[in-house]
């Protein structure tokens, strides 16, 4: 499958961020989207360009670090699941596909797709939680 992602730049917290355009190709329809996202970042790297930051930490559903916004719905199409439970058979091939950060006033962008989550790691720090089911 071929992509044309449109991806949320932002050098800083300081800085103004902006879409940029990058294709995603032969990308197989069973590719998790973080997976989709690492195959991306391996050839701006061979290209000696700067790969795009975005939170992975668990890959397992539970952690909540890969919260993003994609194609305007939070963790993208689906019901229930994270970013990292998104496979790339939910789209179409050849669709071009929008990817910003989780943008709220309490989680500021660090940088590209990675926010600041020190509001909602001091929650659970306090004991808080959340009950989901993770699948």
């Amino acid at each position: 499958m071929n992509f044309t992602l449109r991806v949320w730049r932002q050098d800083s917290p300081e800085e103004e961020g902006r879409l940029e355009t990058y294709e995603a190709t032969n990308i197989s329809s069973e590719a998790s989207f973080l997976e989709m996202l690492d195959i991306v970042n391996n050839n701006l790297e061979a290209e000696g360009q700067e790969p795009i930051v975005f939170e992975h930490d668990c890959r397992e559903g539970i952690c909540g670090s890969c919260g993003m916004v994609v194609n305007g719905r939070p963790h993208g199409p689906g019901e229930g699941i994270t970013t990292c439970q998104l496979y790339m058979r939910s789209f179409r091939d050849g669709q071009t596909i929008y990817v910003e950060p989780w943008r709220a006033k309490a989680f500021p962008v660090i940088k590209d797709l990675a926010v600041d989550r020190a509001a909602f790691d001091r929650i659970i720090e306090s004991g808080g939680y959340i009950s989901v089911n993770t699948g």
